[in-house]
């Protein structure tokens, strides 16, 4: 799951120095190019953690050997990721983004269509995800990793749900949503966000009918 950070607007270009900071934070293309440079490593960490575990699995393979792969310092890795696993996967940080909360948070529809949308702003989609899909099955040791970033963005989506239901109601809401999207991975090779919406609200749909009798 990515962050979205809510930051004032200024001027292209401009310069501001934070309050007891030791110098000035650039605003403007500059920062462009330092998030596509992050951006860019963060890939390079992805592929070569991908290709290396596909190839040795999750325990023939260590983090110094990632990032001897993917040209990076050792200590770099951590900046991007908590673990092989996670960089195998891709996996984006568990954090709901901002502005995605906030919509979620001032939207009035049905709770339960309204956690797919927020859901599907929260999951970013590799552009691997097929290869990420047939690492998985492939590699069943890959299983804990997906089924602990998935509890990790649970607990995320529920705090935001609190917003809109009591405790009870919003835990059994955000369940039912996680569980048709762990059903949507293991059955789908979703395309875009759009694609992954409707499939989210296609078996939610279908285990609301289960339920139903």
């Amino acid at each position: 799951m990515s962050s979205t950070a809510v930051r004032a607007t200024e001027p292209t270009g401009a310069a501001r120095t934070p309050a007891g900071g030791p110098g000035p934070v650039v605003a403007g293309p500059e920062c462009g190019l330092r998030e596509r440079k992050k951006q860019q490593t963060r890939a390079a960490i992805h592929g070569a953690a991908l290709d290396l575990v596909t190839a040795h699995g999750l325990a023939g393979v260590t983090v110094e050997e990632i990032c001897g792969a993917a040209g990076v310092l050792s200590r770099t890795f951590f900046n991007y990721f908590p673990s092989k696993g996670h960089a195998a996967l891709g996996l984006p940080a568990t954090t709901v983004p901002a502005e995605a909360r906030a919509a979620f948070t001032a939207a009035r529809g049905p709770l339960v269509a309204d956690l797919c949308e927020l859901v599907v702003s929260t999951v970013t989609l590799p552009e691997d995800r097929r290869r990420m899909k047939a690492l998985v099955e492939a590699r069943p040791e890959m299983v804990p990793t997906m089924l602990q970033w998935m509890a990790d963005a649970r607990v995320e989506i529920v705090a935001a749900a609190t917003e809109r239901a009591d405790d009870g109601r919003a835990r059994t809401a955000v369940t039912l949503v996680m569980a048709a999207m762990i059903e949507v991975a293991h059955r789908f090779a979703v395309t875009s966000q759009e694609d992954l919406a409707e499939r989210l609200r296609t078996v939610v749909s279908e285990m609301g009918r289960l339920a139903a009798g």
